[in-house]
């Protein structure tokens, strides 16, 4: 496996279908490839005071072997160090991730849909 930082192109392509509300062209995305194979991404968007952790999605058959934790840590590398606010919106499956490595619980959020 190899994790290196992937265009939003190879974003799109691969997950348009799958989970559309990753896309973002402003987002900087680190990708987790096996066998030439995308199968997992984190992002974020950098302000110019703060840093917004906006996607973390590993695809299902995937899941459970460790990628979801080396892409955290990547990218958490990528962002290390740095003087500005680092802020995320994330789900109850997520967010020991953000406990465990610092970040409090500023307010609760729901995500609501609309469907057609």
């Amino acid at each position: 496996m190899e994790i290196r930082k992937v265009s939003y192109d190879e974003v799109f392509e691969t997950f348009q279908l799958l989970k559309p509300d990753i896309i973002d062209k402003y987002a900087t995305y680190y990708g987790a490839i096996i066998k030439d194979e995308l199968v997992g991404v984190v992002s974020y968007v950098e302000h110019e005071t703060s840093i917004y952790l906006c996607h973390a999605f590993v695809k299902e058959e995937f899941r459970s072997s460790g990628i979801y934790k080396l892409l955290w840590n990547y990218r958490e590398s990528k962002i290390y160090g740095t003087e500005k606010i680092v802020y995320a919106h994330c789900n109850v499956d997520s967010l020991k991730y953000f406990i465990n490595n610092g970040y409090n619980i500023e307010k609760a959020l729901f995500k609501v849909v609309k469907n057609k």
